[in-house]
């Protein structure tokens, strides 16, 4: 990558504010099983998704395709945000180039959660699925493996999503076309060096972390437990015993990030580390 992109990284080409300036506004995106809206601004366009893009664009080595981490608290909005990525990636290129991929498709299913413990604060084996969305909870062995396969271009896989519905992993629900050049993969912990997350952060290039107001990313928690079933009270008892953890957690990683996103207010992309690459 030229490193100019990444000091000055409002730049992109010429002609792509002419190809999305309509997405500007609030848009229905699919998130996870969720009809969401999102609201682009014009500002937000032209400061963050658009030179995102441009980094996105110029980070392709040979044969390989790009494989580009985007971590942030709980609640901060990453799925929607990755979702509005893709979007406006189908906009500036041709349909497909770039797939956005969620990190909850490789949540241990319920049935082996319900069967697993994990030693608490005092050393008590506590139900591994009373901390779900923790990293314990992940199969994060068949996820490196998942992004290890996914490197090679011009050939399609498939990948499991995660339904806020259904509360579980969907096997097989995604298929990354052979034509796909980018994959955008958003989730709590993709940045953590410790083992075993390692193994995937260490095949992230670029990484990114979104910025989030802890008071809106707790609304945004405790609304959707309530909207998975849960009564006011017993969303908010998982959040202060287990997504306050799991926001510490994740919170910890954002010093590996390369670039730190802010979405509101004053939209920003804030580098943190040198970057190299090479180009599409």
């Amino acid at each position: 990558m030229a490193i100019d992109q990444l000091q000055n990284p409002f730049v992109y080409p010429p002609g792509w504010a002419e190809l999305a300036n309509d997405l500007v506004g609030d848009r229905t995106l699919n998130v996870a099983g969720y009809e969401v809206t999102v609201r682009i601004t014009a500002e937000q366009l032209d400061r963050v998704y658009l030179p995102l893009l441009a980094i996105l664009t110029d980070y392709r080595v040979g044969g390989r395709r790009v494989l580009a981490g985007l971590a942030g608290i709980p609640g901060s909005g990453k799925s929607a945000f990755a979702a509005a990525v893709a979007l406006l990636g189908d906009r500036i290129w041709p349909s497909g180039r770039l797939a956005v991929v969620g990190m909850d498709g490789w949540h241990y299913p319920n049935a082996v959660l319900d069967t697993q413990t994990v030693p608490g604060e005092e050393g008590e084996p506590i139900p591994l699925r009373k901390r779900k969305g923790g990293p314990q909870s992940f199969d994060v062995s068949a996820m490196a493996t998942a992004l290890e396969s996914l490197q090679p271009m011009h050939r399609f896989v498939n990948l499991p999503t995660y339904d806020r519905r259904l509360h579980d992993p969907v096997p097989d629900a995604i298929r990354i076309a052979a034509q796909t050049q980018i994959v955008f993969i958003e989730g709590n912990f993709l940045l953590s060096t410790k083992p075993p997350w390692d193994r995937v952060s260490s095949l992230l290039k670029p990484k990114f972390f979104l910025e989030a107001n802890p008071a809106i990313a707790r609304e945004r928690i405790i609304e959707r437990h309530v909207r998975g079933g849960a009564s006011l009270e017993q969303a908010d008892e998982k959040f202060e015993t287990n997504d306050l953890l799991n926001i510490d957690a994740a919170r910890e990683t954002a010093a590996n990030a390369d670039v730190i996103i802010r979405l509101d207010p004053n939209p920003q992309l804030r580098v943190q580390i040198s970057l190299s690459g090479g180009s599409l």
